[in-house]
């Protein structure tokens, strides 16, 4: 068997099982079965060339369509002639799989638009227990986004978290139920009975702000994590000004979450490339704890400008982001959308 003949059957064999596993990939249900024919074309004339040139005295002969067939030609197509006719079998395999994954995407689609049209007289409840819930990027194993459910005050073993902070840059008090005031306490020194003697995080975001009274919508300032770092592992704290307050109105989110998310994930990226050891981020939603947003549409805007970050940013560092549901709401909702969006592979086809 001279060398062209075997780097041509070598060429075809590897052809045809690299056709194979791109065909065999979840995302190409519906239409499985068909690509195979080219795969056995492959697989056809790579036995053909190697058996008639490694035996070049075998015989095979027959008839097809009214012509004379021998030596390899014949072999070939005996071998697609079986193969025809077993994939012309299988044509009822590819219409079932495709109306299962009809079937799988029309109920996650009913499941997201039920969880979001919850009656609002249904008052949502805190979810006790925190558990985490992730999935990678479609074609990047790398990247992965999930969520994380429960109190922030009882996650533990992330680098990052990011705090949905106003314009002004000032944390609620400690005595608030929210996630600015949650990072405060458990970030600042307290005494033996529990009070706050040391505003760590709040005193160093008020260095960080230089003596500006505000920052614009979106904008990013870095803090230490106080004495989350021991309780908690946390690395760093990310505040991202997500909320305007308005005299009288209270506080609104801001139009641009999408710059909120960029500005966050670039910051960390850049952190990281000088150096820290920043994998994993804790993103709440921001701009819902006044109730003045749409949870639905905020939560489809944090995992959309999430997943373009990671396509634009293939190098990123980061290894994933979580996003925070506190609430049972919030965390059917969050499931909804990333059992839906199609950038991620679903936890079946993974």
């Amino acid at each position: 068997m001279s060398p062209l003949q075997l780097s041509t059957t070598a060429v075809l064999c590897v052809s045809g099982i690299a056709l194979h596993i791109w065909s065999s990939a979840p995302d190409r249900a519906g239409r499985q079965y068909s690509l195979q024919l080219p795969v056995i074309l492959l697989y056809s004339l790579a036995a053909a060339l190697f058996l008639f040139s490694a035996f070049p005295d075998s015989m095979t002969e027959g008839r097809a369509l009214g012509f004379g067939i021998g030596g390899a030609a014949g072999f070939a197509a005996f071998f697609l002639l079986v193969s025809f006719t077993w994939l012309s079998k299988t044509r009822r395999l590819d219409e079932v799989a495709a109306e299962l994954k009809k079937a799988t995407r029309e109920n996650t689609a009913l499941r997201r638009q039920l969880s979001q049209q919850r009656p609002a007289e249904d008052t949502a409840r805190p979810v006790l227990q925190c558990t985490r819930y992730e999935l990678p990027l479609q074609g990047d194993r790398r990247h992965r986004i999930g969520m994380i459910t429960g109190n922030v005050a009882n996650v533990l073993g992330t680098d990052v978290w990011v705090n949905s902070e106003n314009t002004r840059m000032e944390m609620s008090r400690v005595d608030e139920p929210t996630l600015s005031a949650t990072i405060r306490y458990h970030g600042g020194r307290r005494d033996d009975a529990g009070h706050l003697v040391h505003d760590t995080i709040a005193l160093e975001l008020a260095e960080r702000m230089a003596g500006r009274s505000h920052v614009t919508a979106g904008s990013v300032l870095v803090t230490g994590p106080g004495e989350l770092q021991e309780s908690h592992q946390v690395r760093r704290i990310l505040h991202v000004a997500a909320v305007e307050g308005e005299p009288g109105s209270g506080y609104r989110q801001v139009i641009d979450l999408e710059r909120c998310v960029r500005n966050v994930l670039a910051e960390v990226d850049r952190l990281a490339a000088a150096g820290e050891p920043l994998r994993s981020v804790v993103l709440p939603l921001l701009g819902t704890g006044g109730g003045n947003s749409d949870l639905g549409k905020t939560v489809d805007a944090l995992l959309a400008a999430t997943v373009s970050y990671f396509r634009s940013h293939p190098a990123s560092r980061i290894r994933v982001v979580y996003l925070l549901a506190y609430t049972d709401v919030q965390a059917a909702v969050c499931r909804a959308a990333l059992d839906s969006e199609p950038g991620l592979l679903s936890e079946s086809a993974g």
